[in-house]
């Protein structure tokens, strides 16, 4: 591998990970928020709001974990 294409490799694996972690984390914001609706403790526009999702987006998430 030259040393060019070693670098664009690296710089690729690199905002893989990044990106990996962003949806992780997103994925267990979403989650947290999904519990929360489901212990009453936050309405659905609510936890819609801080998941920056639209209302029927999450919606949609909360009736495939139910």
């Amino acid at each position: 591998m030259t040393d060019a294409m070693k670098e664009l490799y690296d710089i690729f694996k690199e905002e893989s990970k990044d990106k990996w972690i962003k949806e992780g984390r997103k994925e267990g914001v979403i989650n947290t928020l999904l519990m929360l609706v489901k212990d009453g403790m936050i309405s659905v526009e609510d936890a819609a709001k801080r998941a920056n999702l639209s209302v029927s987006t999450f919606q949609k998430y909360l009736n495939e974990k139910m």
